[in-house]
C-alpha cells in the first residue's frame, strides 16, 4: 500500500492512536461479537454489517444486493446512503448489464478505483454512477453454504479513492459473516418450525397415526438441515473463536501487571516511612522479574493467535509470483527452520532435482513449508529423539509440482484425519495449541496457489502430506 492510500484510513482513527490495521480488526471483532450476528434478524445483523463498513472504509454509500433465482438481476436487499435517498430500491438486470454480470458470476471481487471506465463497471456509467455520484467501487461476493448469493457492494464518491488490500479483506471478512447471519437467520426459522411442530404433536396423535408419521417425517428433515446451517454458522465464528482464544493469555498478563502494582505500592510506602530492608528490596526484584516473565511470555502468545488469525483472514497479497529454483529455495528455507526442530532432534532431508521450477508465490511455499514444519515437529514428536525424520520429496508434472511431505511420528487416527484442516482444531488444547496451521496450510494450497492436498497417517507409522501446485501465469 503507498503513503497516500494509508493516510486515507491511518489519518481517519489517529485520534484514537490506532494504525490502520488495528481499527479494521477491532470493527470486525465488534460485528463478530455482537449479539444481532447471530440472533436470526437478519434485517438488524444486515444493518450491523453494512454501518460497519461505512466506518471502517469511510465512504458514504454501501449496500447488499441478492441474486434472484434465475441470476438474470439483482436487487438491492439493504442500501444504505448517507448522503441521498433513493427513490426506490434498484434493479440491476444482465441483459442491460452484460458484462458486469458476466464479471459477477467469476465469483471474484471487484476492485474499481476509477468505476466509470473500469471493464467491468463501466456499463453502469450513464445511469447509476452518475445518478448516484459514485467514482469508485468494491464489490464482494456473498456466499451461503458454499454459493453465491449476491454482492456487497461499498462505494466511494471521491474520484481519487483508491481501495488497499486491507480494505478489501476488511469487506471479505464482513461478506463471510453475512453468510454466517443468513445461517442464523435458518437456524431460527428451522427453531422455530421444530417449536410449532411439537407443540402440534399431541393432537397429532389423537387425531391419526397417518398424520403423526408424516409430522415425525417433517420434524426429521428439518431437523437435519438445521444441523446442517449449524456446520455452515460455525465456519462464521472464525473471528470470535480468535477472541476467546486471546482472552486466556491477556487475562494472565492482567494479573500480573495487577501483582506488579501492588509490590510496588508497598515498596513505595516502605520508602516513604524509611523502613524498607536490603531483603524487602530483594523480594520486590525477585517477584517483579517472575511477573514480567509471566506477562512477557502470555504476550507473546496472544500475538501469536493474532498474527495466525491474520494469516486466515487476510488476504496474501504481499506474496510475489516468481519462478521458484525448487531445490536452492527449499534448502535455503529448512535451514532457516532448523532452530524449531532442534529441541526434539529431528532431521529434516529434501529430495529435490537441481532442474526443478515452479511458477508460484514464494512466500506462501514458504508458509506452507514452515506450517507443515511446525506442526509436525509439535505433534507428531512427542519427545527428544534422534530417530525423528522428516522428509520432503518433489517430482516434476506436466503442469507443475508434487510434492510429499512424510514424517516417521506417531501418526493419526481417522477421526482426527477427517477434522485436520477445520480452524481451531487440535488435539494440544492444553498445551497451547491453536488449531489454525494446518487450516492456513489448506487455505493457501488450494485457494492462493489453485492446488490440491491430501493426507495419509497411520497411529504408529508416521504421516504423509501430499499436495499439488500447478505453475501459475504471470
Amino acid at each position: 500500500m503507498d503513503i497516500k492510500s494509508q493516510w486515507v484510513i491511518v489519518s481517519k482513527y489517529s485520534e484514537d492512536g490506532l494504525n490502520m490495521n488495528e481499527a479494521l480488526e477491532n470493527i470486525l471483532l465488534d460485528v463478530s461479537k455482537s449479539p444481532d450476528i447471530d440472533g436470526g434478524d437478519l434485517e438488524k445483523a444486515s444493518e450491523l454489517i453494512l454501518m460497519s463498513a461505512l466506518k471502517g472504509l469511510d465512504i458514504s454509500r454501501v449496500s447488499i444486493w441478492l441474486l434472484q433465482p434465475d441470476k438474470q438481476s439483482m436487487t438491492a436487499a439493504r442500501l444504505i446512503d448517507e448522503k441521498q435517498q433513493d427513490k426506490e430500491l434498484p434493479v440491476l438486470r444482465k441483459s442491460e448489464l452484460p458484462s458486469y454480470f458476466r464479471v459477477l458470476m467469476t465469483e471474484r471481487t471487484i476492485i474499481a478505483n476509477d468505476a466509470r471506465n473500469h471493464p467491468a463497471t463501466v456499463e453502469l456509467s450513464n445511469g447509476y454512477l452518475e445518478e448516484t455520484g459514485v467514482y469508485g467501487m468494491l464489490d464482494v461476493p456473498l456466499r451461503h453454504k458454499g454459493q453465491m448469493i449476491g454482492v456487497m457492494c461499498c462505494e466511494s464518491r471521491k474520484p481519487s479513492r483508491r481501495w488497499t488490500s486491507d480494505e478489501v479483506a476488511f469487506v471479505g471478512v464482513l461478506a463471510d459473516i453475512y453468510g454466517r447471519a443468513v445461517s442464523a437467520s435458518e437456524r431460527e426459522r428451522f427453531e422455530a418450525l421444530l417449536i410449532r411442530q411439537n407443540e402440534q404433536l399431541e393432537s397429532m396423535v389423537e387425531e391419526r397415526t397417518q398424520s403423526l408419521t408424516k409430522a415425525l417425517d417433517n420434524f426429521k428433515q428439518a431437523q437435519e438441515r438445521l444441523i446442517e446451517t449449524e456446520k455452515m454458522a460455525a465456519l462464521g465464528k472464525l473471528v470470535a473463536g480468535v477472541a476467546h482464544e486471546v482472552n486466556t493469555p491477556l487475562g494472565v498478563s492482567v494479573t500480573a501487571v495487577t501483582h506488579c502494582e501492588h509490590r510496588l505500592k508497598k515498596l513505595d510506602q516502605g520508602f516513604s516511612n524509611g523502613s524498607i530492608s536490603r531483603k524487602q528490596l530483594q523480594t520486590f526484584i525477585s517477584d517483579t522479574y517472575e511477573a514480567y516473565q509471566l506477562l512477557t511470555s502470555n504476550l507473546e502468545r496472544a500475538a501469536t493467535l493474532i498474527q495466525n488469525f491474520k494469516k486466515t483472514a487476510v488476504d496474501q497479497s504481499s506474496f510475489e509470483l516468481v519462478n521458484c529454483q525448487l531445490n536452492d529455495y527449499l534448502h535455503a528455507l529448512i535451514l532457516s527452520l532448523k532452530p524449531v526442530v532442534k529441541k526434539k532432534h529431528v532431521s529434516i532431508t529434501i529430495d529435490c532435482d537441481d532442474d526443478i521450477v515452479l511458477s508460484t508465490y514464494q512466500g506462501a511455499l514458504a508458509q506452507i513449508v514452515t506450517n507443515l514444519v511446525s506442526n509436525t515437529n509439535d505433534h507428531a514428536f512427542a519427545e527428544p529423539d534422534e530417530k525423528h525424520q522428516i522428509e520432503i520429496q518433489t517430482e516434476q508434472k506436466d503442469e507443475g509440482v508434487h510434492f510429499r511431505f512424510r514424517d516417521n511420528g506417531k501418526g493419526m487416527d481417522s477421526e482426527t484425519i477427517k477434522n485436520i484442516f477445520e480452524p481451531f482444531f487440535t488435539t494440544s488444547r492444553q498445551t497451547g495449541g491453536s488449531g489454525l496451521g494446518l487450516s492456513i496450510v489448506y487455505n493457501l494450497v488450494t485457494r492462493k496457489l489453485n492446488g490440491e492436498i491430501s493426507v495419509q497417517s497411520t497411529p504408529g507409522k508416521g504421516t504423509e502430506f501430499s499436495f499439488f501446485l500447478p505453475d501459475l501465469p504471470k
